[in-house]
């Protein structure tokens, strides 16, 4: 059987990076980094690249042909596509008052258009392989977000019903694709965020981290490794899932104040 092949966008970093980092480590025959920032996408294939055959192309997600020319590229350099991995995303913080026309857009092209284009390209050669699978990189928040995030959560939601719809509709191809409901990961990006957007301190990772269960934040590496039970023959049962990847479950609460004893 042929070696695997990746698709990863978002791939200069983060989350996109720590994934195509631990295919390559799983013995795949290469990566194709897709991100817009061309200077860390040149360092993260030049990393990669000591671990196996890693490619890049600098675009951005809401250019109507970039799709296209990624999957292109991607058949060029290896001759096949077995794993999409849509990973970019916009999170943009704007609210129901403060939502621009220009922002919702923003937020719906990079979280929502480019993944559906991105998949509909990517199903055509993983027909003619018959096989194939596709995980998109979603949000807790896609059950409700903070007001700073209305725009971003809708986007969110957005793409885990194209994700089930999509997994619907190539079922009986032998393609499978499913969604991941991220919660707290600790990324380059978002420290970034935190500490430029919010005024964190340097250390809020941790400070945030041991208020958790595990006592520490998600990192990059954890996803990785439930993105690589996906796209495995164990997971090859499964489709159109949608998995909150998070520490606490979805509508509970250690406590709640009304129900405080007085």
């Amino acid at each position: 059987m042929p070696k695997r092949v990746a698709l990863v966008t978002g791939g200069a970093q983060g989350l996109g990076a720590a994934a195509a980092r631990r295919f390559l480590n799983d013995g795949f025959a290469g990566v194709m980094l897709v991100d817009r920032n061309g200077e860390k996408l040149v360092a993260t294939q030049r990393e990669l690249g000591t671990l196996g055959r890693a490619e890049m192309l600098v675009g951005d997600l809401r250019d109507p042909t970039l799709a296209a020319r990624a999957v292109a590229a991607t058949l060029d350099c290896f001759g096949r596509l077995d794993v999409l991995l849509n990973a970019a995303g916009n999170t943009e913080r704007c609210g129901l008052d403060d939502t621009t026309s220009a922002a919702f857009d923003r937020l719906f092209e990079t979280n929502v258009k480019a993944p559906m284009f991105m998949m509909q390209e990517a199903v055509k050669p993983m027909r003619r392989q018959g096989s194939g699978t596709i995980v998109n990189v979603s949000s807790m928040l896609s059950y409700g977000g903070p007001p700073n995030l209305v725009t971003y959560s809708a986007s969110k939601a957005a793409l885990n019903t194209l994700t089930r719809a999509a997994a619907n509709a190539v079922k009986r191809e032998g393609i499978r694709i499913f969604a991941i409901n991220l919660g707290w990961v600790h990324t380059d990006g978002e420290q970034q965020l935190q500490t430029g957007f919010h005024g964190m301190p340097e250390d809020w990772a941790e400070q945030m981290g041991r208020r958790m269960p595990a006592g520490r934040l998600i990192a990059s590496q954890d996803v990785a490794g439930l993105i690589a039970f996906l796209v495995s023959e164990p997971a090859q049962m499964m489709t159109g899932a949608v998995i909150d990847y998070e520490q606490m479950p979805v509508g509970v609460f250690d406590s709640h104040p009304a129900l405080a004893p007085e």
